[in-house]
C-alpha cells in the first residue's frame, strides 16, 4: 500500500494505491495523520487503485475524516471501486462526506 499527496490551490489530493489489510491500515494512519498535522482546508482522496479495504482501513478513514471535520475541512473521496463504494454506503459513510465513484 502507498500514500501520494499533491496540493493544488487550497486541496490536497491523497492518492491510496494497494489493498489496505490491517498492517497497511497502520501505515495508513500514520500517513493520514502526517496530513493532518499540514491543517488543509479540503482533502479529496482517490481509492481508485485500492482493490481490497478491511474494516480497520476503514475505521482509519473515518478517524481521520473526524480529525478534519473538528478542524472545519472538508473531505470527499473520489474515484472508489464500485465493491467499496457499497461497503461504505453500508455502514453509512456516505451520509458523513462525498463518496463518488469517478
Amino acid at each position: 500500500m502507498d500514500v501520494t499527496t499533491k496540493t493544488a490551490g487550497d486541496t490536497l489530493f491523497v492518492k491510496v494505491s494497494g489493498a489496505v489489510d490491517t498492517p497497511a491500515a497502520e501505515i495508513l494512519r500514520s500517513e493520514l495523520n502526517k496530513i493532518t498535522m499540514q491543517k488543509p482546508k479540503k482533502v479529496v482522496m482517490d481509492l481508485a487503485l485500492v482493490p481490497t479495504m478491511g474494516s480497520s482501513g476503514i475505521g482509519k478513514i473515518l478517524m481521520f475524516f473526524k480529525s478534519l471535520d473538528s478542524a472545519k475541512a472538508s473531505f470527499e473521496i473520489k474515484g472508489i471501486h464500485e465493491n467499496l463504494f457499497n461497503i461504505f454506503k453500508a455502514v453509512k459513510l456516505d451520509k458523513l462526506f462525498p463518496i463518488s465513484m469517478r
